[in-house]
């Protein structure tokens, strides 16, 4: 069920390597664990969509899927102006997107992922330097090719070399996306690294 964010801070506290946050709107928690959401933080994403700023699972292996599956259907009945969510996840941190995988997240690569910059990711302290994210997106309802407009790999040199990686709408069906048929090529840009 939806609660209010300051209701995650000891589990977050207790487990999550980063901690609580104060950049949240809203959190779920159940007995498995909790996620937090809050407004993106992309300059290049649309208020209206939501991101996953914390997941974290403290049930036992393979309680995501059914926490996420439970959470979808709250965030659309509560949140019907929503399309999209987002998240990020950090492979520096060993998190390689196995639990969004699991979950029909889709892959939706940004340059920075495919080619990382010489001069690095940036550090937000000017002291640490940030690793470079997966970006990943759970579609909650169409939204008339914006989503794929927006997610667009829009580098020509990484077109032509990798044009997979793109993410792609997936196709719909009474109301439900097929997760087959959309997203970039994880699994064949995973195979090149």
């Amino acid at each position: 069920m939806f609660v209010a964010v300051s209701e995650t801070h000891s589990i977050l506290t207790e487990h999550h390597y980063l901690g609580p946050t104060k950049t949240a709107r809203m959190a779920w928690r159940d007995d498995v664990g909790v996620i937090v959401f809050g407004a993106p933080r992309s300059r290049s994403v649309p208020k209206d969509w939501l991101e996953v700023v914390r997941w974290c699972l403290v049930g036992p292996p393979n309680s995501g899927t059914q926490q996420w599956a439970r959470a979808v259907r709250e965030l659309r009945n509560t949140f019907p102006e929503c399309r999209t969510v987002i998240s990020y996840s950090d492979p520096s941190q060993g998190h390689d997107g196995a639990l969004y995988r699991a979950c029909n997240w889709l892959w939706a690569p940004t340059w920075l992922r495919l080619r990382p910059p010489p001069t690095g990711n940036g550090a937000w302290d000017r002291v640490k330097q940030q690793a470079v994210k997966d970006r990943w997106v759970f579609p909650l309802k169409e939204d008339g090719g914006e989503r794929e407009r927006r997610l667009y790999l829009n580098d020509e040199s990484l077109m032509r070399r990798m044009p997979w990686a793109s993410y792609v709408e997936p196709k719909w069906r009474r109301g439900r996306f097929d997760p087959r048929t959309g997203g970039g090529g994880f699994k064949r840009w995973k195979a090149t690294q």
